[in-house]
């Protein structure tokens, strides 16, 4: 509706700004990808809930006789992998690092539910190029002065490193073909809670590996890699006031991930508001060279759906006047008293059909309009118009000038 897109706008212009200031550049890229670029890159459990498109003419039949794959092409489920495909393409032609931002729908086909919807929309901001630490602490910053920017308090970041998960998953005995499966299950642990992942784990790797991941994951026994003290005492800084915990259980659900990862939480939300990590070797996997990386994307729906609840999620697309037609005759007037309103920064609707002023006025009352403006033969003959604040239904006869500084609030 209207007023959602108005606030999803000034939502989508805060984000840019913010991450404008802290030096990202604005990308994009294809909605559509080649299944390759998809499949097998460490999407984890999201390469299951892909949304593919089938192959045509010519090319489907074929693959229908043979019995052969159907799809050749998806729909991208984040953001990471288009970008790191982008890269590979571009990256010799950018500086070095480069600081991108991307925001944008995705897609995945799973059950919708509030705050999880079959189409969303990512935030991302990512740097690549550094191996430093310093770039997770930048990139956490800026997502949390998005959050400063909305007046939004109480997100927590919780920080790991994926490395020390490995060191885990290796010391307690589990194989290789079963540690991406271990930490989906782990992943699920703010969703389901400690005792169902115990559970899970239990059927999948057997209780004596479940017991050791417990200790180790579950109940904070893990040591936290070098880099993520420093990251977290930067972040402090850089955003006073931030809250962060070391969290030895926080896994991210994509494969990809090398190192440092963190997620963005709320109390209101089941789930996260947003999350990221170092992802040091997808650019490889696009012909180009193992390029370190780190990036982080807030959940744009989960934002606006805190926002709403706040009472923030509304901004009103409304006009700040609607220029009645009195009649065919002295519609060019309201056309050009519109446009000298707007070229004086005011947003001015002229009505756009024909009809009696209860029925304009009507209209203006449902766009949400302050005031209503008249301009009869009487008004056009002398150079005035009839301003009308509808809220309160009192009326001047004011100047251009005068009508202008009324509606723009000035007096």
């Amino acid at each position: 509706m209207p007023d959602q897109v108005a606030a999803r706008t000034k939502a989508v212009e805060t984000i840019s700004r913010v991450y404008r200031s802290h030096g990202f550049q604005p990308v994009a890229t294809s909605a559509v990808e080649e299944l390759s670029t998809l499949l097998g890159q460490g999407g984890g459990e999201n390469e299951k809930l892909i949304f593919k498109i089938m192959k045509r003419g010519e090319a489907l039949e074929r693959a229908a006789a043979e019995k052969a794959e159907l799809a050749d092409l998806g729909l991208r489920f984040d953001l990471t992998l288009p970008l790191a495909r982008w890269y590979s393409k571009h990256g010799s032609t950018l500086p070095h690092p480069f600081k991108a931002f991307h925001l944008g729908p995705v897609w995945r086909a799973e059950r919708a539910q509030k705050g999880r919807y079959r189409e969303f929309t990512q935030c991302d901001i990512d740097i690549i190029g550094s191996d430093s630490w310093g770039a997770e602490a930048e990139v956490i910053a800026a997502i949390l002065k998005v959050f400063e920017a909305f007046g939004l308090t109480g997100v927590k970041v919780h920080l790991n490193d994926r490395r020390a998960v490995d060191a885990a998953l290796a010391a307690a005995g589990i194989p290789e073909d079963k540690r991406g499966h271990a930490c989906v299950v782990v992943d699920k642990l703010d969703k389901i809670g400690k005792d169902e992942v115990l559970k899970e784990l239990e059927a999948s790797i057997g209780a004596a590996g479940a017991a050791s991941l417990a200790t180790a994951l579950l109940s904070g026994g893990g040591v936290a890699a070098d880099p993520l003290d420093k990251i977290a005492a930067s972040v402090k800084t850089l955003v006073p006031g931030a809250e962060i915990e070391i969290d030895p259980s926080l896994m991210r659900g994509m494969g990809y991930y090398t190192g440092p990862v963190f997620e963005f939480r709320h109390a209101s939300l089941s789930g996260s508001l947003g999350g990221g990590g170092r992802y040091d070797k997808l650019t490889a996997k696009f012909g180009g060279a193992a390029t370190p990386a780190c990036g982080g994307s807030i959940g744009f729906e989960r934002l606006m759906l805190i926002l709403e609840e706040k009472g923030q999620g509304l901004d009103h697309a409304a006009p700040d006047a609607v220029v009645t037609v009195f009649d065919d005759a002295l519609r060019a007037r309201s056309l050009e008293v519109g446009a000298a309103l707007r070229g004086k920064g005011l947003a001015i609707d002229v009505y756009p059909g024909t009809g009696k002023l209860k029925a304009q006025f009507k209209y203006a009352d449902q766009k949400k309009a302050g005031y209503a403006i008249v301009i009869g033969p009487d008004e056009a003959a002398k150079g005035v118009m009839n301003v009308k604040a509808l809220a309160t239904g009192v009326e001047q006869s004011l100047t251009l000038d005068e009508a202008c500084a009324l509606i723009a609030g000035k007096h």
